[in-house]
């Protein structure tokens, strides 16, 4: 009869899925970088370009912020889970601010648009709807993930000098 063994394959995986979640979250940046550099922050048509072209990347970054702060909740990484707090936090007010700034650059940008055609339009100012619900939408999920991160990070008890967990440390001293 063949004996079924199991194991614990999550501290073989922990490096791997913060890889993966990291690339999630940079390589948005560095493709949307690679396609509006040099940077004209002066010129609202490269912001609106620029922010436009970001709305499509959002939901990569979203889920490797997730992944990665699911890894350290799993793995009790507490202080990665703060500094992930953290980063979540921040990424949500940059968004924020940009979400901000987008419709200003959006009505700039619409005058030179052709307005022979209503349909040309509609269409950039769907698009442009569509762009700054992206960001709203990411900036509430980035602070909820934050938030989440920094309340579990409070969770994780604290080690204490032997590795042992503070709580199974009290449990002992009691016994």
């Amino acid at each position: 009869m063949a004996t079924h063994r199991t194991a614990d394959l999550a501290p073989y995986l922990t490096g791997p899925a913060y890889a993966v979640g990291l690339l999630f979250v940079l390589m948005p940046v560095v493709d949307t970088l690679a396609q509006v550099w040099p940077a004209a922050l002066g010129e609202p048509a490269w912001r609106y370009g620029t922010v436009g072209l970001g709305a499509n990347y959002l939901i990569s970054v979203l889920f490797g912020m997730l992944l990665m702060c699911l890894v350290a909740g799993l793995r009790q990484h507490r202080r990665t889970l703060r500094v992930l707090a953290i980063v979540n936090g921040v990424v949500a007010v940059v968004l924020l601010l940009a979400a901000i700034g987008f419709p200003l650059d959006v009505l700039q940008v619409g005058r030179g648009v052709p307005q022979d055609n209503p349909r040309t339009m509609w269409l950039f100012n769907a698009g442009a709807a569509k762009a700054e619900l992206k960001y709203l939408l990411s900036v509430a999920v980035l602070g909820w993930l934050a938030v989440a991160a920094w309340r579990g990070g409070r969770a994780i008890p604290r080690p204490v000098a032997d590795g042992v967990p503070a709580l199974m440390h009290e449990q002992r001293q009691k016994e």
